[in-house]
């Protein structure tokens, strides 16, 4: 009885072990979130001011270059209205390296889980980025590559401000390789396609309105973001070489 009494107990230890098995996603790593954690970015920015506009003071048809530094920093934590941990990411910017650091705008930050009833799937999980007025769906737990899913599927592109975020795909390629950002080299990395369009891109035909659309995110293991690109910019037809947008691409420098 005794030697029967043993086997149920160590049977029963056994399913429990493999019922509380842990879902932690390990890939979940190429987005720390931690209070405390920061990555600083030297920021190249290229502004098109287009036939009609004044931004900042600046000439129209203009192109202008801006270089800057700028520091994302996990400061706080909250719980949104659905009450889910979220976090707080301020956003520090400097004209140049050694400059004072100037709070310029705030990133709220929202891991969310779906149900899970199979202990044997993985735990899909997105992450909720608000950022200017728009809230983006930046990654999906776990990584996969080729694995497509609809970023800016809550953005508010009824609005022309964000008309040019409709629609796109983000995919995950390079997964788990090397990655040079002009500054550093990262070992192990995930590249993130968001949009890549074009349209008359090069004013082949100087009668067709065009515009050019490129967005990608680099994230290395342990520390985030480390390359950003962000291109869109627009020309008309009667005036292909005054173009409107801007172009800002950001490379990680130092990180803890």
């Amino acid at each position: 009885m005794t030697g029967l009494l043993l086997v149920a107990i160590c049977f029963a230890a056994s399913s429990c072990r493999k019922s509380n098995k842990s879902t932690t996603d390990p890939t979940m790593n190429y987005f720390p979130i931690k209070f405390g954690h920061y990555v600083t970015y030297a920021v190249d920015s290229v502004y098109y001011i287009g036939a009609g506009n004044n931004y900042f003071g600046f000439d129209t048809c203009t192109r202008y270059e801006v270089k800057s530094q700028i520091k994302y920093a996990v400061d706080d934590t909250f719980r949104d209205a659905q009450n889910r941990l979220s976090y707080v990411m301020d956003v520090y910017s400097r004209p140049y390296d050694g400059g004072f650091w100037q709070g310029s705008s705030v990133i709220l930050i929202t891991p969310t889980e779906t149900t899970v009833t199979d202990l044997n799937a993985p735990v899909t999980q997105s992450l909720l980025y608000t950022q200017d007025r728009t809230q983006y769906v930046k990654m999906i737990f776990p990584v996969s590559n080729g694995y497509t899913w609809k970023g800016n599927q809550y953005a508010e592109v009824n609005d022309a401000t964000f008309a040019y975020l409709k629609d796109w795909n983000y995919t995950y390629q390079n997964y788990h390789l090397s990655y040079f950002n002009g500054q550093i080299n990262f070992d192990n990395t995930v590249t993130v396609l968001e949009d890549n369009e074009n349209v008359n891109y090069t004013n082949v035909d100087s009668a067709v309105t065009g515009y050019r659309t490129f967005a990608k995110e680099v994230y290395a293991y342990n520390v985030g973001m480390i390359y950003k690109e962000w291109t869109h910019y627009t020309w008309n037809a009667n005036d292909a070489s005054c173009w409107n947008g801007y172009s800002v691409i950001m490379k990680a420098i130092d990180y803890n």
